[in-house]
């Protein structure tokens, strides 16, 4: 019989705020967000998996700080029950009936009667009910717990436990109610208070109200929410501008980044050297916000640019002025300063980039080409001159295949010319520029204005969903590049694996297929991995099989990945890939067509018909049967027995036909309504025939005409893929 439980759980009633601070000296600032994030998701598994009961939870970070707090959580976890499978229940008893010592012993061990087992699918099972636990204790267990599962790209040790965090935890700060939550982690034992601002003060600030952690930090002047702080940092340096007349670009990825460089923002505006205005705004603000930190300032009210782009893109067109703000952590005293040694720092800066700028000018653009003899791009796929190589040669092989490249004299020149800033010194010192010096030089050269743009958008996109090259010159210069990027690393066995990717090939691969999505030229996707592949250098041309086969499958396998982010099911995906990419455009077309068409209610029926050919060639090829394949000449009519092989070869010829016209038309939507005529006479040839039939020619005949079948069906889609097929 099974073991007595009691009624059912009594609500808890009392209920308090839990706070747990990891304090630890400055983290990255790429590293507090995805701190954050892990913090709230392990709190809540955790909870919910010891059975506390919670009203919300909410997290915070700063670079010196990662928070937890825990609203209304219970004062108990609530009552469990657990059941535990054990032996066998055909060696539970002896042939007299008797316990064995395998059912003694494991009774024993769930500290049970034998009587009070139970026999779950053949096997003995215990049901325990596990008491609930005070919150105090269990947080004892789950606070360390959290800290040590938190995962971030770099970690070190610095004490003898040897406990890994990203920077040396100096203090943890975990409270119940009015309690210390106590544990040890890292050598530092927990308690019930916190510091304040770095520098600013090293007393303990004691913890009384957990639940009331945000405002407690922020009377110590501690903002510990991102969003917070980043949203100070505008109206501080929106008002420190003003005295300057100007306005402040301010880009979104830096705001959060400088967010998450300090505590308690504080803004100060500073200034340079009008001289420096003639050099590029590029370099200008590059040198200011990917260096300094700093948010350059720019007139306010800019002209429109002669494209007509906004004046807020890439920089824009407004003008900059010789100011910038800096922000500092902390309050704000000694503010000259601190602006003096920003505006010191900042002079260096800018000088060693004129100086680098006017030694780059000394030579065109064109003249440094050869240099990129001496940059090796990979030990085994060469230096980067034969690198641009290839890519030209790619660009050759590629442009009969778009029916003719009308500017392929201008993609082959900005090949030619792709990679040499990256042997300037102003790229050397400020890698950020790559691409936008070379479109800055060849400017200055006089060169083509495509090519120019070619220069620094064919290393586009540089995120996965980032911006296009907007040109077809860029597009196919960027391309042919990502092409021989990957078929080279593949190559020499430099392929991606799990979340590793150091190289960036999962995003060259992506941006391969959005170029070609764009763009729409009617290139198949194998047949330039293939010319990629086959352009690589001649010691690798004895696994060029192998290099095409597993580089197809990872592209094939980004794209699916692409879509699924779009929203298609699996099944469906499956079904248009099946056998291969193709040109992307049409396999986007066809995918569509089946997603808006499968809901059909004559097509749901219909779809179980449709995929007993593709089971019974599959059980024919396991069994060893030889046959032909599938197409209208592997047909012998007088083998025909029954009225139903008549019928349904008749319909299949005229379906064929049907489907290659509507296909070779780009209607996929009408080519899926042309396969729906087969499914009857399909269905009706299952009823009166069947396929292994005794004599071995008729059998082979029946085969022959479901391979037809089959191929005529996956001209669209793979329907043995779909689920509910």
């Amino acid at each position: 019989m099974k073991m007595s439980r009691p009624s059912s759980l009594v609500p808890h009633l009392s209920t308090k705020d839990a706070l747990l601070e990891i304090g630890s000296e400055e983290l990255p600032a790429s590293f507090v967000l995805p701190g954050i994030r892990q913090l709230k998701a392990l709190a809540e598994e955790s909870l919910k998996a010891s059975g506390l009961s919670y009203s919300s939870i909410e997290a915070y970070g700063t670079p010196r700080r990662l928070a937890v707090v825990i609203h209304g959580l219970s004062d108990r976890s609530s009552d469990q029950k657990k059941v535990v499978t054990g032996p066998p229940s055909a060696i539970a008893k002896d042939a007299q009936g008797q316990w064995t010592s395998a059912a003694l012993g494991f009774a024993r061990k769930q500290g049970l009667k034998p009587s009070e087992l139970t026999i779950e699918k053949d096997r003995l099972s215990a049901t325990l009910q596990i008491k609930g636990v005070a919150t105090r204790q269990l947080l004892a267990d789950l606070f360390p717990q959290w800290i040590t599962r938190l995962e971030f790209p770099k970690s070190m040790v610095w004490e003898p436990t040897k406990f890994h965090y990203p920077r040396p935890i100096r203090w943890l700060a975990a409270v119940y109610g009015n309690d210390t939550v106590s544990f040890t982690l890292a050598g530092v034992r927990s308690g019930k208070w916190t510091y304040g601002l770095m520098l600013q003060s090293t007393k303990k600030i004691p913890i009384t109200q957990p639940g009331k952690y945000v405002v407690m930090r922020k009377n110590q002047c501690v903002l510990v929410e991102p969003q917070t702080r980043q949203e100070a940092i505008r109206r501080f340096a929106e008002q420190a501008v003003k005295r300057v007349h100007g306005k402040v670009h301010m880009s979104a990825a830096l705001l959060e980044e400088v967010g998450n460089l300090v505590e308690h923002p504080v803004a100060i505006l500073g200034n340079f050297d009008p001289a420096y205005l003639d050099l590029p705004k590029e370099v200008l603000i590059t040198c200011l916000e990917h260096h300094q930190k700093f948010f350059p300032v720019v007139e306010p009210h800019p002209m429109p640019s002669p494209s007509g782009r906004g004046a807020s893109e890439a920089g824009g067109e407004a003008k900059l002025l010789p100011h910038f703000v800096g922000i500092r952590n902390g309050m704000s005293v000694h503010q000259e300063i601190v602006r003096e040694g920003y505006e010191r720092v900042l002079a260096a800066r800018l000088a060693d980039a004129r100086f680098f700028f006017n030694q780059d000018r000394r030579t065109p653009l064109a003249a440094k080409v050869d240099a990129l003899r001496g940059v090796m791009f990979q030990e085994k796929l060469g230096n980067l001159f034969e690198k641009k190589e290839r890519v030209k040669k790619l660009l050759g092989t590629l442009a009969p295949a778009m029916g003719g490249m009308a500017d392929l004299e201008k993609a082959q020149l900005a090949a030619n010319l792709c990679k040499a800033d990256l042997v300037t010194d102003m790229v050397r010192e400020f890698p950020e520029l790559q691409g936008i010096m070379a479109r800055l030089y060849a400017q200055a050269d006089g060169e083509d204005a495509g090519v120019a743009q070619a220069l620094e958008e064919h290393y586009w996109p540089i995120t996965l969903s980032g911006t296009l090259p907007s040109s077809d010159i860029a597009a196919f210069v960027a391309l042919a590049d990502k092409l021989d990027t990957l078929a080279g690393d593949f190559a020499v066995g430099l392929i991606p694996s799990g979340s590793a990717d150091p190289y960036g090939l999962r995003r060259a691969a992506v941006g391969i297929i959005r170029i070609l999505e764009s763009k729409k030229w009617p290139l198949n996707l194998e047949w330039l991995v293939d010319q990629a592949v086959e352009a690589q250098p001649n010691h690798l041309k004895a696994a060029v099989g192998e290099t095409q086969s597993k580089l197809n499958q990872f592209m094939q396998q980004r794209f699916a990945a692409l879509l699924t982010e779009r929203g298609f099911k699996s099944d469906e995906i499956d079904a248009i890939l099946a056998g291969g990419v193709g040109v992307v455009r049409e396999a986007l077309a066809r995918l569509e067509a089946l997603k808006s068409f499968r809901d059909d209610k004559e097509f749901l029926i219909l779809a179980t018909v449709f995929k007993r050919p593709s089971n019974i060639i599959r059980q024919a090829k396991k069994a060893g049967v030889d046959f032909v394949g599938g197409n209208e000449s592997s047909i012998n009519e007088l083998l025909f027995e029954h009225e139903a092989e008549r019928e349904l070869h008749r319909v299949l010829k005229q379906t064929s036909r049907d489907v290659d016209e509507k296909i070779s038309n780009k209607e996929y939507s009408e080519a899926l309504k042309a396969i729906l005529p087969i499914a009857t006479p399909l269905d009706s040839f299952f009823k009166e025939a069947m396929v292994m039939a005794d004599n071995h020619d008729v059998k082979l005949n029946r085969l022959n005409m479901m391979c037809w079948v089959e191929t005529t069906l996956a001209k669209v889609a793979d329907f043995s893929k779909l689920q509910n097929a």
